[in-house]
């Protein structure tokens, strides 16, 4: 037997590529193939979940979520329940006019998790009574500073699944 992974056949050179060598390569190396591929799928899902996240925080429209360190905001606010959704309920002249959640966290958690089990249709408390209003200016600074972690578009009424707008909401526009 030849130690090449193919035998010195003619027809291997006419393209009759042999798979058995490849295979056996592949079945030897399977965790590592896997671990790879896995590490390749979650990277590819990071970048792109921080494309989103700078693409709505570069050019906001009405409907979209912004998760925020509200401390930044409102500084008297409780500290261990600082990081809320807002949704932007309208902008005009530079002027962001946002709804605050209620119910917030301790860390920042992912959009998915604020939205989770539809929480943001389900509840009447979801949100706050009063409305938050901040400039342009106000917002890039939480922006740059870092109190905005994150920014979500809906995808007709859905964020990664989940249901965080009603139906006549979309019909308003």
């Amino acid at each position: 037997m030849s130690s090449l992974p193919f035998n010195n056949n003619p027809a291997y050179f006419r393209g009759n590529f042999q798979l058995e060598p490849i295979t056996a390569v592949f079945k030897q190396h399977l965790e590592l193939i896997c671990f790879l591929l896995i590490a390749f799928i979650l990277l590819g899902n990071e970048l792109i979940e921080n494309n989103e996240k700078q693409r709505v925080l570069a050019d906001p429209q009405k409907n979209d979520f912004f998760y925020v360190d509200y401390r930044a905001i409102d500084p008297s606010s409780d500290a261990r329940f600082r990081y809320v959704p807002m949704k932007v309920l309208n902008i005009t002249d530079d002027i962001f006019t946002f709804k605050v959640g209620n119910i917030a966290h301790t860390t920042p958690v992912s959009p998915d998790q604020h939205a989770k089990f539809d929480k943001a249709l389900l509840l009447r408390n979801y949100y706050r009574v009063d409305n938050l209003v901040l400039n342009k200016s106000q917002v890039d600074e939480l922006v740059s500073t870092g109190a905005i972690y994150d920014a979500r578009r809906p995808r007709n009424i859905y964020i990664n699944g989940w249901m965080v707008l009603h139906i006549k909401e979309l019909a308003t526009e």
